[in-house]
This record gives C-alpha cells, structure tokens and sequence, in this order.
C-alpha cells in the first residue's frame, strides 16, 4: 500500500553537514538544489496496491535506482550508501540518523516498474522538469544511434547451446516432479547431464565427434519429450516454459531424415528471430552490425544537440539485436510526441535512412531525417559509369529519355510482397545495340538492353535532390553534429556501464537503459550548472604538432 507523502524539505541537520562538508558542484547537492525532489509519490501511485503493508517512498526509491547506476552500485552498495553518505541523505531529504532500507526493495520496486509498464517515467519526469526550468526546448536539433547491449548470459557454441538446455529441462523437471522424473530419465544422464556443458566438452574434437556428440543429445532430448506427451506423463508438464524451449531449440538445431535425427548445418539454420541462443534469456538472439556481432539486445538513444543546451538523452528504445534500426524511427518519433519533444531536425545515419520514411517523418511530424543515402551506380560496372541522375524521367508520359536522346519503350509497375510500389522502364534492344556507349549503362554491352527501376515520383525525386546536398560543404558541416553521439555510448562505456545487461530479458534490459539514460543526464545537468563544457575530441600530441607543421 502507498502512503501519498509530500516531500519535506532537507532536514536542518542534514542541511547544515552537507553544506560545511561537500562541494557545492556535488552531484547530489546540485540536483536537489536545482531541481528538487524529481519525483513525488503520485507518479507512481497506479503501481501499488491500495491494501497492504506501507511501501517505502517511491519517489526515493526512484532517484536510488539513477543513482546506483550513476555510480555502477549493486543494491546492497546502493543501500548502503543510503545509510552512509551525507550526500545521498541530502537529496533524499534524509535525517542523518535515517537507517534507511533494506536493499531487497530495490529489486521489487524494478519489478513493479515493468510489471506496470512504466520505465520511461524515470526519464520522462526528469525531461519534464529540465523543461520546466528551460533546460529543454521542443525542436532542437536531435540525433539517434544505436549500440549493441550484450547479453547476461554465457556465450555458448551451438552444441553447448542443445545439452545445456535439456539439463536445464531437466532441472526444471526435477524441482516441478521429481517423481515423475527418477520414473523417467535413463541412470546414465544423471552424470551426462550433471554440470554445466562447458565442463563437459572435450578440447580439439573433430567436427564428426562434435556432430555425433550433439546427435546424441538430440536423441535423448526427443526421448525426453516423447515421455513429457505421453498420456500416462501428468499434464502440467507439457506446459512448463523450460520444456517448450527445449522443443523450439530442437526445431532450429534438428531436423528428421527418414526418421533419423540429425544435425542442422549453416544453410539449414532458421533466421535469428527464430532461434534461441541461451534456455536462460530467450529475448536474447544474435545480432550483427557492421564489424561487431553479439548475442543480447539492441539500444536507441536519441539525444539534443544544440550547442547552448546540455545534450540530454531524450528517448530510449530497447529492441532485439536483429531489429533494424530503421524500424526505430517512427516508434521513437511517436515517444518524443508523448513529450512534446519533437526536434526539428534529427540525425541518423545511413541505417536508419529510406525514402519512404524520410517522406513519412516530414510529413506526419514536420521533421526533417537528416543522414546520407546511397549513392544509385546504375547496372554498369565500368568507371565514368551513367546513374539515374543522367536519365530524364517523364512521369505523365511514361517514359525515360537516355542521355543519347532515345525514348524508353516500355512502362509498368510491380508491388512488393511487402506492399512496396516500384516502376520499371526499358529502352528497346536495337537502340541499345547501335549505341557507341551502351557499356557505360548496361553489364554485358549489346546483349542487353538498358532497363531503370524507379521508386515512385516524390521518393526518387528527393533521393535526387538528397544526394546532390550531401557533396556539399553546408551538409557535411550539419552532419558532424552526428558524431557527437560516439561520446555518448562511450560515456556509457566507460561510466555507468553501458552495452552489457545486468539482467536477463528484454523488459529488465530496458529499464537499465532507462536507467542508464538518466545517469548520463545527471552527469551532464551536473557539468553545465558547474560551468564544465563537453570535452573536445582527444587529440595525440604527434597529430597536434602535424596540424602546426603542415
């Protein structure tokens, strides 16, 4: 039950410590001098019960959660600090004898944040009241990126994957019924599958003793199942969560060859958001961006960047590692509506850039998606190549013009399986045939004749346009203002911990971006009331003394 309290102010006690004792750029100090309280307890009222036991503060529990990320604590050490330290008491507007909490309310109070659905209240508030006092302006300039969040599991190889998801079945099993199971399970498994797979798995095997090895544990993992479904096997069984995973891991890591199980290869592997790569997380898949590839979850942060303002992290979307980041765009557009946040100009990067999508965010929401889009080679692979920029396109007439002056004899249009509309135009053979310069527009010369496929007329006419802008010097100074997102994911890195879950699932990986989010932003609040400006890009001292030479 929750007992709606008003803040008090600071104790007199606790006032007069912090004040003789701390600096005044004290992050604690400055927060609550700057901004109060942050939250109050009807924030949080809709998730507590109305009977009960009187739950501790939330809004305290709140500001203890940011803070312990802030500072990279574990509960206990975020608890003891409640305790302990006189700037923590300060902004908790704590007595100096307060014992404070136990440390296992933080972990309930995570649990009732994403039971209701309400992470993004601890960033929100904080947006609101940075708003409040002018420390925020609807459409600043904005920028978005994505990172990898890694995964808090084990990174296990595709036959430790199999053996350690029956023995965690078989765990499950054995805690639920364990009748059931000593009834059931050969004697030999109980030393197979006793320790973790890592232990068990012999160094420099050959790939058919790998494969043999992972075919057994298939047939023991069928066998399992088939006892699990037989009629005799009590119901409840066939619905635990461990042995409906154990069932789609051996979909995706097994196939039957005339009743045979073997052993699917690289070819025959379903697509990531169809395989489980760990029994313990199964909102962890694998995910590859560029260079970098991981087993865990994706994050988004969109931050301000004008240069008069701190650059606070505005929006945080956790998604699964295979998501394309693409897919961010309009779900983030709509969060930063929520807020009353929309920037005028937000910028990404070429993942996140499509016609269609560019269009759409201009048009719905009056935002301009600022980032480079591919430059169109045309089908020609000699140097000097012709693009579709050389080509003239008559939308009212159906037809394209080459830059030899011959008119396209064809035109019609095809739709996608996705729903996307595309145009298509050829020019006739005989032309392309006679024509001194067909290789510069079509692969094999005369063997083919030149063919155009065009997005509809406003997409291609803003590609056009898109990528004569971004040669020039005035669009490539606006785009620099995109890198200063890097320093945000390596502030994360390198101070509160950022690209690896302290949880398993993707719910409670949000709420520690979430979380994580806020911790950059009080760092920052707490360099701009400090007058620290954003650090400049480090520089080597052999790199400074080449910029005086040359």
């Amino acid at each position: 039950m929750l007992q709606l309290r008003t803040a008090a102010p600071v104790p007199a006690d606790t006032l007069r410590v912090a004040k003789l004792a701390l600096l005044a750029s004290n992050p604690c100090l400055a927060l609550r001098d700057h901004l109060g309280t942050l939250f109050d307890d009807a924030l949080f009222a809709p998730l507590f019960p109305s009977r009960g036991q009187p739950a501790a503060a939330p809004w305290r529990l709140a500001i203890v959660t940011i803070l312990q990320f802030a500072e990279r604590l574990s509960d206990r050490e975020a608890a003891e600090a409640v305790r302990a330290r006189i700037d923590w008491k300060y902004l908790l507007g704590l007595e100096l004898s307060d014992p404070g909490f136990d440390y296992s309310i933080l972990s309930r109070f995570r649990d009732r944040l994403i039971e209701g659905h309400a992470e993004m209240l601890l960033l929100g508030r904080l947006l609101d009241q940075c708003k409040s006092v002018g420390l925020l302006r609807a459409r600043s300039d904005m920028r978005t990126d994505s990172t990898h969040i890694v995964a808090s599991i084990r990174n296990m190889n595709r036959s430790e994957l199999v053996g350690e998801t029956l023995r965690a079945a078989l765990n499950v099993l054995s805690t639920v019924d364990p009748i059931w199971v000593t009834a059931n399970v050969d004697a030999s498994w109980y030393l197979k599958y006793a320790r973790r797979f890592e232990c068990n798995r012999q160094p420099h095997q050959a790939k058919d003793d790998i494969i043999a090895a992972a075919e057994e544990i298939g047939r023991d993992g069928i066998a399992l199942l088939e006892r699990v479904w037989c009629e005799e096997s009590p119901a409840y069984l066939r619905n635990l969560p461990a042995v409906e995973t154990l069932r789609q891991c051996w979909v995706s890591q097994f196939w039957t060859d005339d009743g045979l199980l073997r052993w699917r290869h690289a070819g025959n592997l379903p697509p990531s958001p169809d395989r489980i790569d760990s029994p313990y997380d199964l909102d962890a898949h694998y995910g590859v961006k560029r260079t970098t590839e991981w087993v865990g979850y994706k994050v988004h942060f969109t931050e301000i960047c004008s240069p008069d303002l701190p650059h606070l992290i505005t929006n945080v979307d956790t998604t699964a590692a295979h998501a394309a980041d693409a897919a961010h765009v309009a779900s983030g557009q709509a969060e930063l509506a929520k807020r009353d946040l929309f920037p005028n100009r937000q910028l990404v990067d070429g993942s996140y850039i499509g016609s269609q999508m560019v269009l759409e965010s201009q048009k719905k929401h009056d935002i301009e998606l600022v980032g480079p889009v591919k430059q169109n080679s045309h089908h020609s692979q000699m140097e000097n190549h012709y693009d579709l920029s050389v080509f003239k396109i008559n939308w009212d007439g159906h037809f394209a013009i080459c830059p030899q002056g011959k008119k396209s004899s064809g035109w019609w249009s095809d739709i996608s399986p996705t729903g996307r509309v595309t145009f298509h135009t050829k020019f006739s053979r005989p032309d392309c045939a006679k024509c001194s310069v067909n290789k510069l527009c079509t692969k094999n010369g005369a063997k083919n004749s030149c063919k155009l496929v065009l997005l509809p007329r406003e997409e291609h006419e803003w590609l056009a346009a898109s990528r004569i802008a971004q040669r020039t010097p005035e669009w490539k100074q606006l785009y620099n203002k995109r890198a200063g997102i890097e320093g945000t994911f390596s502030q994360g890195v390198r101070s509160v911990g950022l690209r690896r879950s302290r949880y398993r699932g993707l719910p409670k990986t949000h709420l520690q971006n979430v979380a994580v989010a806020c911790a950059i932003n009080l760092q920052r609040l707490t360099d701009y009331w400090a007058g620290v400006p954003p650090a400049q890009t480090r520089v080597s001292a052999f790199a400074r003394l080449g910029q005086r030479v040359v």
